[in-house]
């Protein structure tokens, strides 16, 4: 379905728009774990998260047969973010649906983008608004994971950091739908089978986690965690489910406390400002040390830092 090649095209396709993040060394983490522990600090990416690769080559791949296609998303905010962000680079008219509680500042950073913004009471209320007007208008409907070029963006991270670090051999990676740790895990066990895929996600609605470990799908109640960016409902038909099931290795859980404490960690420790999804494979690296203590060169991607300050204030002090 997608191969390392379609991913590196995506690199290509993609660079002329996109920085390439850098890598930072934690001397406090890699001392506790005892291997070498590193941050690619997606968080440091234009318009403040690594969403916009998707969106750039979702977009770019779009207009190669439809120069005039309009795209809409739902969002809690992140995704928003990053499409919109996609669309104001490439002048691509974005319209967006998201819960009325989104964070102010990225209902800020999409109007300053110059998408349209429709509020609903929940996600998963924008989303079937979503798939409604994608089918009245001919909007092209992006989702942030069950998307080939969503998914070949977020790929492109591993690329990167290949170049960074040659011999990487685990990956721990924050997951919602599964998008991005699916794009990198392909590029990853293509170049070497024996890197560790580890995913993680939160306790609130662990649909993916269940997936993984039962191999049933099991619709779970939609339950807020303070890490809204990977709180995804993920359709039982996703192409990100078999992917997982291919290239993941394990499958952890964190609690909002451990992901409270992950973001102080960070503030404190590498003076990074950044939103509570962006920090979930961290707190899984402190939460268990001994899983990660046979590895020697551990990274876990920054996603972003999307976050007021009014509500980061909240969560750390």
């Amino acid at each position: 379905m997608i191969s390392p090649a379609d991913i590196l095209e995506a690199k290509k396709r993609i660079d002329p728009y996109i920085i390439e993040t850098p890598i930072e060394y934690s001397d406090e983490l890699s001392k506790v774990i005892g291997a070498n522990v590193y941050f690619k600090l997606e968080n440091l990416q234009l318009s403040g998260s690594f969403k916009p690769r998707g969106g750039l080559n979702k977009i770019l791949k779009t207009h190669i047969n439809t120069p005039q296609a309009e795209f809409i998303a739902p969002t809690a905010g992140g995704h928003g973010v990053g499409l919109s962000f996609a669309g104001k680079v490439l002048d691509a008219k974005i319209h967006i649906m998201m819960p009325d509680s989104a964070d102010p500042d990225r209902i800020r950073d999409i109007q300053k983008n110059g998408a349209s913004i429709q509020y609903f009471e929940s996600v998963p209320e924008a989303r079937e608004a979503a798939l409604k007007s994608s089918k009245d208008n001919g909007y092209t409907f992006v989702s942030a994971f069950n998307d080939i070029e969503m998914i070949e963006g977020g790929g492109t991270i591993a690329v990167e950091l290949l170049d960074q670090i040659p011999n990487i051999d685990c990956l721990v990676c924050g997951v919602g739908g599964g998008g991005y740790i699916s794009g990198m895990a392909i590029i990853l066990k293509a170049i070497n089978p024996n890197i560790k895929i580890i995913a993680v996600q939160q306790d609130t609605t662990p649909l993916v986690y269940n997936w993984f470990k039962t191999g049933h799908y099991n619709m779970l109640p939609f339950k807020p965690s303070i890490a809204e960016g990977i709180g995804a409902l993920v359709e039982e038909e996703s192409i990100t489910l078999p992917l997982i099931n291919k290239y993941v290795d394990d499958f952890l859980i964190v609690s909002d406390d451990e992901i409270k404490e992950a973001l102080f960690w960070m503030l404190q420790h590498h003076k990074h400002y950044v939103e509570p999804s962006a920090v979930v494979g961290l707190a899984a690296i402190r939460k268990y040390p001994d899983i990660f203590k046979s590895q020697q060169n551990i990274l876990t991607v920054i996603t972003g830092r999307n976050l007021s300050y009014k509500r980061f204030r909240k969560l750390v002090l």
